[in-house]
């Protein structure tokens, strides 16, 4: 039996070190400049594929005329492929890494505002982002890239 145990472990000492060399994924918040707020987590598939999938909220009151309070919320889940492009794109400074992605959303809306409060039918569709990465650390990465959800973005990558 402890043959077995010994022999079954034995693949994930062997692995664990190539883990740890280097990072798997990351987690990131973002803020755009039309005042979306994100975070996602992104996993590496197989270098130089990573799957993120993401969370995103933007969120605006207006204040009408006569009176009254309208609010508007979007919030959009979902997921895409992203490719690094920084074997094909060679920078002297190798801690630039641009990268583009496609993906699916689902954005679910909500209206509130004199007359009630509505809630519209969920949406979705493409989801596509540009942009790079510079590396700050070996645990930290600042984000920069235009998506189609929440316009002009920057933001921190945790990587783990």
């Amino acid at each position: 039996m402890s043959r077995i145990i010994t022999i079954s472990l034995l693949p994930i000492a062997l692995a664990t070190p190539a883990f740890a060399a280097e990072k798997s994924g990351n987690i990131g918040v973002n803020f755009s400049f039309d005042n979306a707020f994100g975070i996602h987590g992104e996993f590496n598939i197989q270098k130089p594929v990573s799957l993120q999938v993401f969370l995103k909220n933007y969120a605006r009151t207006y204040f009408g005329n006569p009176v009254g309070t309208y609010s508007y919320s979007y919030t959009a889940v979902g997921a895409a492929g992203i490719y690094d492009f920084s074997r094909e794109i060679k920078f002297a400074n190798k801690k630039i890494h641009p990268y583009a992605g496609l993906g699916l959303h689902s954005v679910s809306a909500a209206y509130s505002g004199p007359g009630g409060t509505v809630t519209p039918p969920i949406t979705g569709g493409l989801y596509l982002t540009f942009g790079a990465r510079y590396e700050l650390s070996p645990e930290i990465d600042f984000d920069g890239n235009f998506n189609s959800f929440g316009g002009l973005t920057m933001g921190v990558n945790f990587k783990f």
